[in-house]
């Protein structure tokens, strides 16, 4: 009898909380910083990684709209061969959490001294981004606080779609509200696994559709994204979410 009772009062706990949600939330969109455009370098892991650890960066240190090369626009690159030099990697519950547990070595390098460059100057493609830097040694560093990150839910693999359920777009909103933090998600785009970040959501607000039909998609309003396009933020309907992710991890300051 008690174990029942304690769950009624569990899922009415939880129901609670899925009303209480606020039918918006911004407050993280003030400290993005604008995203590089990864092109054709399927670089979006990284971009994804280092831009939570960006927001979090400007949100500690109060920075609203933060401008390329600011305090804490973080290098990339440096990501990608950070491990190079490191014993052993961190372990997670997930794979889209590896990257931003890099960041517990407790550096980076900023972007001015290693930019991101997906595009020569004749605007063709590059694949430079990959390429470990010369002076990788001796590049000045710049000491980062250490993150956590907690697997919201994955089901499926990284290729998987139609494999989420709605109480997953609360889930992810109450990360959001609760945690006052990112959501670094994992979805599939035209047979290709792709990481972005989850940065706020406004339940009336219509959103991107890409492949589904516009009048299925505007229906249950939006996540607030951060992609790896060179923009610093957009809309993707709740619906593009629910057709096409898998996986999600919210990622904090500890």
């Amino acid at each position: 009898m008690r174990k029942n009772i304690l769950l009624i009062l569990l899922l009415s706990w939880g129901t609670a909380l899925a009303r209480a949600l606020p039918s918006k939330y911004v407050a993280l969109i003030p400290y993005v910083q604008p995203a590089p455009d990864q092109g054709e370098t399927n670089t979006c892991w990284f971009v994804a990684s280092t831009g939570a650890m960006e927001l979090l960066l400007n949100k500690r240190d109060r920075i609203n709209h933060p401008r390329v090369n600011g305090k804490n626009d973080l290098s990339e690159s440096f990501l990608i061969w950070q491990k190079d030099y490191r014993d052993k990697e961190v372990e997670t519950d997930h794979f889209i959490q590896e990257m931003v547990v890099r960041f517990n070595y407790g550096e980076a390098v900023h972007n001015k001294y290693w930019p991101f460059k997906a595009y020569y100057p004749d605007k063709t493609d590059s694949m430079e981004v990959w390429n470990k830097h010369p002076d990788f040694d001796t590049l000045p560093r710049m000491k980062v606080p250490q993150l956590k990150s907690s697997l919201l839910f994955a089901r499926g693999r990284k290729y998987a779609m139609n494999v989420l359920k709605l109480e997953d777009i609360t889930t992810v909103k109450e990360a959001l509200v609760t945690k006052q933090a990112p959501v670094i998600i994992n979805y599939n785009e035209d047979g290709y696994w792709h990481v972005i970040l989850i940065v706020g959501y406004d339940d009336r607000k219509p959103g991107t559709c890409y492949e589904i039909e516009k009048e299925d998609c505007n229906k249950r309003g939006s996540f607030y994204v951060r992609d790896s396009n060179g923009k610093k933020y957009e809309t993707r309907a709740y619906n593009w979410f629910l057709l096409n992710a898998n996986a999600a991890a919210v990622v904090e300051l500890k």
